[in-house]
């Protein structure tokens, strides 16, 4: 082999190596990779024109310039040193009464998904990374937003009843832009002192369909979404805690007295109520004795009424049923008189004058049966002329009897079919 072909493998051994030291050298500006959780804008060389790499994996840069972005990332305005930078950097916030807070918190920031929205943050907005838009664009958001809605309130408020208030506020307007104000004053009387005070405050403007007017959303045709909004922590000034604890203390101890106001005119009306409870149960007692007696007096009047009838239909009954039977022993006593009438007209009442003699008769005999008579007695002498004896006294004294008792009776013995004259 001859020298000059020696020469020439030298040379192209020489030059080979040179070209690999140069590609060695420019290797990362040759090709570029898109890791996981990240997207590249690349500007190109020469013609200065911006793309948009927004999938994971390898791509050619040839030289252009690369800027890396993160899809995702947290923005932190906390006072602790454990998350975010090692500095401070919590929002300081001041409201109506002139109070101040630091407040803490976090969001989590959600960047374009488009290549275009990619582009337009370095193009149209300039902003150089993600730091630079941290910096200059979300965090002006978030602290507008806050301090805003700190002008809503006093600090006892954002203490008490309207943190949920500063919270829900704060999130809408970092989502949807800050809300449009107006100043109103107001005389109210102060819960603590009890005196009257004129204070002026901001209060949400709104539409006629009662929508809140906001500024402009800077978020808008961004691309840019923020989520998980939260509030860690309100710092008050020590003045501020001592200034709200006493009102707490205030305002608990006029609640406090305010429940037992409430409660004692609770218990007077729910006395006056079981006054009125009883009253009306004695009313009702009553009532109900004066409708039981007013039903039973109908009832006994009823009764009463009903049994009257009663009595008068049996009256009616027994009137007409005694004058029947009066009717009836008239018409007996007539038949009997007539009878009576016919039997003495038919046999000279011969009966009852027989039944007269044999009663005068026997009371007589009897009379005479148990007469008391002398054992010896003694008479003038015997014969039709001579004086008679007990005997025949007492038969001349019976025929004188028998003879007045005809009399009477008209007695006539004869038997005739018609009644003696």
């Amino acid at each position: 082999m001859s020298d000059l072909q020696n020469r020439k493998k030298v040379t192209f051994a020489i030059i080979f190596v040179l070209i690999a030291i140069v590609l060695l050298a420019f290797s990362s500006s040759l090709v570029e990779t898109v890791e996981k959780g990240w997207y590249h804008v690349i500007q190109r060389p020469v013609s200065g024109t911006m793309e948009a790499k927004m999938t994971t994996g390898m791509y050619f840069q040839t030289f252009a310039n690369v800027y890396q972005w993160p899809k995702s990332e947290t923005f932190f305005f906390t006072s602790d040193a454990d998350e975010g930078k090692q500095i401070d950097q919590s929002i300081e916030v001041r409201f109506n009464d002139g109070s101040v807070a630091r407040i803490s918190g976090t969001c989590r920031v959600l960047m374009p998904t488009s290549g275009v929205h990619a582009i337009s943050l370095m193009t149209d907005m300039n902003f150089k990374d993600y730091n630079d838009l941290e910096a200059r664009f979300i965090l002006p958001i978030v602290r507008n937003s806050l301090r805003l809605t700190a002008n809503l309130m006093t600090a006892r408020e954002s203490y008490a009843e309207k943190r949920p208030d500063f919270i829900s506020w704060s999130w809408d307007q970092i989502q949807n832009g800050t809300f449009q104000t107006n100043e109103v004053s107001t005389t109210a009387k102060d819960p603590i002192s009890g005196d009257f005070v004129t204070r002026t405050a901001k209060v949400i403007k709104t539409d006629k369909n009662g929508n809140y007017i906001r500024e402009s959303n800077p978020l808008a045709n961004t691309g840019i979404t923020l989520a998980n909004f939260e509030i860690k922590q309100f710092v008050y000034e020590d003045k501020v805690r001592v200034q709200i604890s006493e009102q707490q203390g205030s305002l608990m101890a006029i609640a406090t007295a305010r429940a037992e106001a409430q409660k004692a005119e609770q218990d007077a009306k729910t006395k006056e109520a079981k006054g009125k409870a009883a009253v009306m149960e004695v009313k009702y007692e009553q009532l109900k004795v004066k409708e039981r007696a007013v039903i039973e007096a109908q009832q006994e009047k009823e009764v009463a009424e009903t049994k009257a009838a009663k009595e008068l239909e049996v009256a009616k009954l027994n009137k007409l049923s005694a004058e029947q039977e009066k009717q009836r022993q008239i018409l007996l006593g007539e038949g009997e008189a007539t009878r009576k009438k016919l039997v003495l007209a038919a046999d000279g009442a011969l009966q009852q004058k027989l039944s007269t003699i044999e009663n005068i008769n026997t009371t007589w005999a009897n009379a005479y049966a148990t007469r008391n008579v002398p054992s010896v007695y003694m008479t003038s002498g015997g014969g039709e002329n001579g004086a008679d004896g007990p005997d025949d006294e007492f038969k001349k004294f019976m025929n004188l009897m028998n003879i007045q008792a005809a009399k009477q009776l008209e007695l006539n013995m004869s038997i005739s079919g018609k009644p003696a004259e």
